[in-house]
């Protein structure tokens, strides 16, 4: 989330994908293989005094790696272990839905409740469902009407944020798109606290976290002493500079992100949820339910109730990532296989995404294969040159300088690309994610083809100018 939550935030797109035809499926790799190859793409991700990145691949109950590399605390030379304590910022939203979707099976509310049942103050209350809330869906606007300096740093309580939002207008009427919504996420959190009468994360605490012995998992106050929590970093800057994150309240995410959790605890919380030990059966599969495509969202980015769905080498993968100052998260699991993959970092601007992908990939015995760069002409990279349309609002720009090519995105910094030899352009240093230019007849790019995390279907963005 960072500390640009209750802004508009760049709705990422997740694209699903299927292994070409005439690929082969490659058989499971041995337990061993798994955990050389992880071990290697881990000293490779992370150095052994920067911010660092906590790693762990299961096969059913089979811990096949557990790992860490780099600082727990850079100022005091602490290094990271795999039992360190780490803020999974939006993973928390996993936590919420399933408390929600337990609540319904015990009969304490309905998914198919109007919100006007628990906050009729809210904007088109009457129209929003708790279950469009846990899809994105319900128009709940995450653009603070009006932001105060200071105000990430400050305790917020569940009635100043229902306050706060109920003075929003909707971004779109109640199921007609799809846009990812901090704010819908701590509604959730409030109609959850009307129906226990507890605070939402006490019950998270009661109805799922205790009773599954995730020792380790909890609200994470920020005023309080937690044992073993790491310290958060950001290199989210031009220069690549570690600085200390910037402070930001667990109370501001609330039910969206607040949650800290380990390694194991997070395996244990994705077998609980498979087996039906979290919720049951009928629960999860709702959870795993991809909604129906509406305006917002490719048909190949899918999200359930709290849950992504994505495609990782043909191959279904659950789950969530998340970013919040400091960490980012990606907790993920292949149903079919019963593969588990947890990515745990203290760098804000660590990709865990992509990191559970290769993992993951690793452990289907398809790993993602190095990219190697070349030196294309300068009449080639002059040719990629130019304004691309990615979505109703946003414009990427490709531009050629010091005959490098350079991927921009709004007013972030650029980004250095790999041309390989088909022309694929790759992200600079180690993104599995490409775009391919599409070429008419006359040999002028009319498009770029965008593979997120390396798989299909891409998303097309045609080209809108010249450089």
């Amino acid at each position: 989330m960072r500390s640009r939550f209750l802004t508009v935030l760049f709705a990422v797109a997740f694209l699903m994908g299927v292994i070409p035809l005439g690929t082969t499926m490659a058989a499971p790799p041995s337990d061993a293989a798994v955990t050389h190859q992880v071990q290697a793409v881990l000293d490779h991700a992370a150095v052994a005094d920067g911010p660092g990145v906590a790693m762990l691949v299961a096969r059913g109950d089979t811990v096949l790696f557990r790992g860490a590399r780099g600082r727990a605390d850079i100022e005091l030379g602490v290094p990271l272990s795999p039992d360190q304590v780490f803020r999974i910022a939006s993973v928390t939203k996993m936590f919420t839905a399933a408390t929600v979707v337990k609540l319904a099976e015990q009969g304490k509310l309905s998914l198919d409740d109007p919100l006007a049942k628990y906050f009729p103050a809210i904007p088109d209350a009457a129209h929003i469902t708790l279950r469009q809330l846990l899809n994105h869906t319900a128009g709940i606007s995450d653009k603070s009407v009006m932001p105060q300096p200071g105000v990430f740093r400050r305790d917020i309580d569940t009635a100043a944020h229902v306050a706060e939002i109920s003075k929003r207008s909707p971004d779109f009427s109640p199921g007609t798109r799809w846009a990812y919504s901090n704010a819908g996420y701590i509604l959730l959190g409030a109609v959850i606290e009307k129906v226990t009468g507890d605070a939402w994360y006490v019950t998270l605490q009661k109805q799922l976290i205790d009773p599954l012995g995730l020792q380790h998992t909890r609200y994470g106050d920020t005023a309080s002493l937690i044992a073993g929590r790491v310290a958060g970093y950001t290199t989210d800057n031009p220069e690549h500079r570690i600085d200390n994150a910037a402070f930001i309240s667990a109370s501001v995410p609330a039910a969206a992100g607040a949650l800290v959790s380990t390694l194991d605890d997070l395996r244990l919380w994705m077998r609980a949820l498979a087996s039906g030990r979290a919720i049951g059966g009928d629960g999860f599969r709702q959870m795993m339910t991809a909604t129906p495509d509406l305006p917002g969202a490719s048909p190949a980015h899918r999200y359930g109730l709290g849950m992504y769905l994505w495609q990782v080498r043909g191959s279904t993968m659950v789950g969530h990532t998340g970013q919040i100052d400091g960490f980012a998260s990606a907790v993920v699991y292949l149903p079919k296989e019963d593969i588990t993959v947890v990515v745990l970092a203290n760098d804000d601007n660590f990709d865990a995404r992509t990191m559970s992908r290769r993992l993951v990939a690793i452990a289907l015995g398809q790993p993602y294969p190095d990219v190697a760069d070349i030196a294309p002409s300068d009449e080639t990279l002059r040719s990629l040159e130019g304004k691309y349309q990615y979505d109703e609002t946003t414009v990427l720009n490709l531009s050629v300088k010091a005959n490098a090519l350079y991927f921009q995105r709004g007013s972030r910094p650029s980004i250095r690309m790999q041309v390989t030899a088909g022309q694929a352009l790759h992200f600079i240093p180690d993104e599995l994610s490409y775009l391919q230019p599409v070429r008419d007849a006359s040999g002028k790019v009319i498009r770029l083809d965008y593979f997120e995390g390396g798989d299909g279907p891409p998303k097309a963005m045609l080209r809108i100018a010249g450089p």
